[in-house]
């Protein structure tokens, strides 16, 4: 009899701690690109400090991922070539790959310098705070979410398309 008790007992606290079975969803995130579009049109009088100052503010706009970002510099004439060589080498002096900096000649338009900035970022599912005892149906959202935000490069996660 003693037996049969102690192992009912047994039993009963063995099921009481048992945890229940849970499908891990993990996080949900969304890729998108961000693209910035700048025209500067010099000026026959402009000065070099003045181009220069506009290039470092566009180039300071990028501070957070620098490294990540797509730059396309386009020009028209021969003459705004040298301004266009100058952001090229602004770029890789700061450190900026030099795949990911793509120079062209434009067929038209005025005597511009065209500039397109493509961004990879990252929005990941907030998550639910978890409170003892109850089981969230977002088990593994802030393991999930904070491996997602530490990926360096967020465009090797998307399709290779775009800027």
């Amino acid at each position: 009899m003693k037996t049969l008790i102690t192992t009912s007992l047994l039993v009963l606290s063995l099921s009481g701690c048992a945890d229940k079975a849970s499908t891990q969803m993990g996080s949900e995130a969304l890729i998108y690109q961000e693209l910035h579009h700048f025209v500067i049109e010099p000026k026959r009088s402009g000065s070099k400090t003045e181009m220069d100052s506009e290039f470092t503010r566009i180039i300071a706009s990028f501070h957070q991922g620098f490294e990540q970002t797509n730059w396309h510099l386009g020009y028209r004439y021969e003459s705004d070539k040298t301004w266009v060589t100058s952001l090229e080498m602004s770029l890789l002096n700061l450190g900026l790959n030099p795949a990911r900096i793509h120079v062209e000649k434009l067929h038209s338009g005025n005597r511009v310098i065209d500039i397109r900035v493509g961004q990879y970022k990252l929005k990941s599912q907030e998550c639910r705070r978890s409170i003892f005892g109850e089981m969230g149906n977002d088990v593994g959202c802030y393991v999930d979410s904070m491996r997602l935000k530490q990926v360096r490069d967020v465009q090797t996660l998307a399709a290779k398309e775009g800027l």
